[in-house]
């Protein structure tokens, strides 16, 4: 298993680890945001990207992880 696959990890589920490069005032924005809604860093990306993806119009429906999610409630602007 490689340092970027999970025991948890469905095999439907696409891999984008190792292929994404952040500057780092990016890097630096996603780790507070990580500590403030006490979130791990990839599920952070996916909503993040979800959102924006919402916002835009590409995606109608919430992703079923979020479905349950007290931040997934939470508005927010881009």
């Amino acid at each position: 298993m490689s340092d970027t696959e999970h025991e948890t990890d469905s095999p439907a589920e696409p891999k984008l680890a190792g292929i994404l490069t952040f500057p780092p005032e990016v890097v630096a924005a996603l780790d507070e945001h990580c500590a403030v809604e006490r979130l791990p860093r990839d599920r952070a990306i996916c909503e993040i990207v979800a959102e924006y993806l919402r916002f835009k119009g590409y995606l109608r429906a919430r992703p079923a992880y979020a479905q349950s999610s007290p931040q997934a409630e939470k508005p927010e602007g881009l």
